[in-house]
C-alpha cells in the first residue's frame, strides 16, 4: 500500500503539468496579427518633380536637335527611342554633335560655341544670328539636348546590373531601375538620389497605382542608390536561429519572424520572449512580448525594425523535461525500488 501510494504521489505533478499544457492549447480562437507598422505609402519630395531637363548645360560630345520653322536646312529630328539623330526631309542635317572646343557648324551661320548654354540659351543664340544676318526675319528657333554620351546616370546597390545607365531624353527614376534590370529580391523601395550635395529620398511603396507619385524625373550626374533592406534576428529557443530580411512589401511581424524560423521549441518560454531593439542614440531597449497571447490574438502581433533581435528564451522546467526525460524516468524507477526496499 505504502509503495502505491508513494509512486502516485511521484506523478501527479507530471500529469498536472501534461494537463494544463494540453488545455493551455484549446484557449481562444487565433484573430490574427495587428500589424502596428503602416504598409508603406510611396511619397517624393514635391521640388523633385520639378527637375527640368531642359536646363541642362550641353557639353562637349553631346547631340543636339535643331528645328527652324521655315528653314528645313537648319532641322534635325531626333529619334530618342533608339538613342541616334536621323535626318527629316532633305536637305535637313543629319544630326548636330558638339565638337571638342565646344562648338558647332551650321549653315549660313558658321561655327558658334555653344558648349555652356542651356538649350533654350543656344535657340536664342541661332535665333538672333538669323536674324543679325538676314537670314529669316523673325526666327522661331526649338533646341532639344537628344543624346549625351559622356552624361550618365549611376545606378547602384541592390539592382540587378548596377551600372551607369545614358542619361538622354526625360529619364525617370523607374526607367533607370529597370535599365539595370530591376529590383533585385533583398532591395529596399526607399531609394536615394544624389544630386550634387542634395540627397533626395523617395519612398516607392508597395502599390502600382501611386507609382507617379514617386516616378521623379532623373538628371544627368544623377547617382540613384538602391539600399539593402534590413535583417532581423531570431534566437533562442526557436527550430533555426537566423537572420531574417525584411520584405518591402509587407512588415515582418513577430509572428512571421517565428514561423519563418521553423517555430518555437518545446522548451520555449513563450510568456518571457523580448524584441532586444537599438534606438538612435545606440541604446538598447526591450519589448516584453507574450506569444502565447499574441498566438490567441489577445494582444497585438509587433511589426519587427531593422536590427531587431527577436530572443524567445528558454522555460527551465520545460528543458529539463525536454533534455533529460530519461535521467528524470530513472530517478522515478530508483526511487521507487529504494522504497519497496525500505518497505521490505
Amino acid at each position: 500500500m505504502n509503495l502505491r501510494h508513494g509512486f502516485d504521489l511521484r506523478m501527479i505533478p507530471l500529469a498536472a503539468c501534461a494537463f494544463a499544457l494540453s488545455g493551455s492549447l484549446a484557449l481562444g480562437q487565433y484573430a490574427g496579427p495587428a500589424v502596428t507598422s503602416p504598409a508603406p505609402q510611396a511619397s517624393a519630395p514635391a521640388s523633385a518633380m520639378e527637375a527640368a531637363y531642359a536646363n541642362i548645360d550641353i557639353l562637349p560630345g553631346d547631340i543636339i536637335s535643331i528645328e527652324t520653322y521655315g528653314l528645313p536646312e537648319l532641322t534635325t529630328i531626333s529619334m530618342v527611342a533608339s538613342g541616334s539623330i536621323t535626318s527629316g526631309a532633305s536637305p535637313a542635317l543629319s544630326g548636330v554633335k558638339v565638337g571638342a572646343d565646344g562648338e558647332i557648324v551650321l549653315p549660313y551661320i558658321g561655327s558658334i560655341k555653344v558648349a555652356g548654354l542651356t538649350p533654350a540659351q543656344t535657340a536664342a543664340l541661332i535665333a538672333r544670328k538669323l536674324k543679325a544676318d538676314g537670314i529669316l526675319v523673325d526666327p522661331q528657333v526649338s533646341v532639344q539636348l537628344a543624346d549625351s554620351p559622356t552624361r550618365v546616370i549611376s545606378v547602384i546597390g541592390e539592382v540587378q546590373r548596377p551600372e551607369p545607365v545614358p542619361a538622354f531624353g526625360h529619364l525617370r527614376l523607374l526607367d533607370a531601375i529597370s535599365a539595370c534590370g530591376g529590383f533585385t529580391l533583398l532591395a529596399s523601395h526607399t531609394v536615394t538620389v544624389r544630386r550634387g550635395e542634395q540627397s533626395i529620398v523617395v519612398h516607392l511603396g508597395t502599390n502600382p497605382d501611386d507609382a507617379g507619385i514617386s516616378n521623379i524625373p532623373l538628371l544627368p550626374g544623377d547617382t540613384v542608390i538602391v539600399p539593402r533592406v534590413g535583417d532581423v534576428y531570431v534566437v533562442g529557443q526557436v527550430k533555426t536561429q537566423s537572420a531574417i530580411p525584411l520584405s518591402s512589401n509587407y512588415p515582418v511581424t513577430v509572428l512571421r519572424a517565428i514561423a519563418m524560423a521553423g517555430g518555437v521549441q518545446y522548451g520555449a518560454a513563450l510568456s518571457k520572449a523580448r524584441i532586444i531593439r537599438s534606438t538612435a542614440g545606440n541604446q538598447h531597449v526591450e519589448i516584453m512580448l507574450d506569444l502565447k497571447k499574441i498566438m490567441y490574438g489577445r494582444q497585438q502581433d509587433v511589426a519587427l525594425k531593422s536590427d531587431d533581435v527577436l530572443f524567445v528564451p528558454s522555460n527551465a522546467f520545460k528543458a529539463a523535461l525536454a533534455g533529460g526525460a530519461a535521467s528524470v524516468v530513472a530517478t522515478l524507477l530508483y526511487g521507487v525500488a529504494y522504497t519497496s526496499s525500505v518497505v521490505k
